[in-house]
């Protein structure tokens, strides 16, 4: 039987810095790369996955393997929507290659009420993304764990970790940022800023924003939220690299 064409997936809580790493798989030029069709669907209402019209999760799923049957496919989806409908198809399940992606919870979501000041606490996605890692590691899949902390000191090993826990090969010359960011990250671009002005894997152009004092008592009340299932995360997928 002819294997199949990879079906890459990337769980990520928002502000991983996932989309800068999405970038660096856009810049290898092997992989067709489709940008957060999930969280597109829940947000928006309905997403073009390759000239298909999806309006459920389901019909996303269905649309990822039909496009992966032809070439593969790397999607990277965020997890400040629930993606509810994952343990319900265990045959998409495992026609997909998983890894997920965060970042300590204290930077997370200081960054995300950088950028949205009213989101609730459920939308850090530490919650929403320890659903997935459940639903894969109980269906017995692998499972690799990609650190935004490790990504920025050490892209090149960070990305070698990843490249060699899906089975493809790594590409150095990915880490250099050369072609133009995806037009499938204009809809939401204000939240890609970083990984789009970046001119390669790791590297950030603008520091960090402070909060107000009652935006940092909010930020204070959600990292401790988010934190048991940080660890949860790691302890499951096996955080600690030496």
């Amino acid at each position: 039987m002819t294997e199949q064409p990879m079906l890459l997936a990337l769980w990520s809580v928002p502000r991983s810095r996932s989309t800068a790493f999405e970038r660096a798989m856009y810049e290898r030029g092997d992989f067709l790369v489709i940008h957060e069709p999930f969280s597109r669907v829940s947000d928006f209402g309905e997403v073009d996955v390759e000239g298909r019209t999806c309006t459920t999760q389901d019909q996303v799923m269905a649309a990822l393997v039909q496009v992966a049957a032809d070439r593969p496919v790397f999607f990277k989806d965020t997890t400040d929507f629930r993606i509810d409908g994952l343990a319900a198809n265990p045959d998409f399940l495992k026609r997909c290659r998983h890894a997920a992606m965060y970042r300590n919870p204290g930077d997370t979501v200081r960054s995300h009420l950088v950028m949205q000041a009213d989101a609730p606490s459920a939308a850090m996605g530490f919650g929403n993304l320890w659903e997935i890692v459940s639903a894969v590691t109980d269906a017995g899949l692998p499972m690799h764990l990609v650190d935004g902390d490790r990504l920025t000191d050490g892209p090149e090993a960070e990305m070698r970790r990843y490249c060699e826990a899906v089975g493809i090969a790594f590409v150095a010359e990915s880490l250099e940022f050369r072609r133009e960011p995806p037009a499938s990250w204009k809809a939401t671009g204000r939240w890609h800023a970083g990984a789009s002005e970046s001119n390669a894997l790791g590297a950030s152009p603008a520091g960090k924003k402070q909060l107000s004092g009652e935006l940092e008592n909010i930020a204070l009340a959600f990292e401790q939220d988010q934190l048991p299932y940080y660890e949860r995360i790691r302890e499951t997928l096996g955080g600690a690299v030496a």
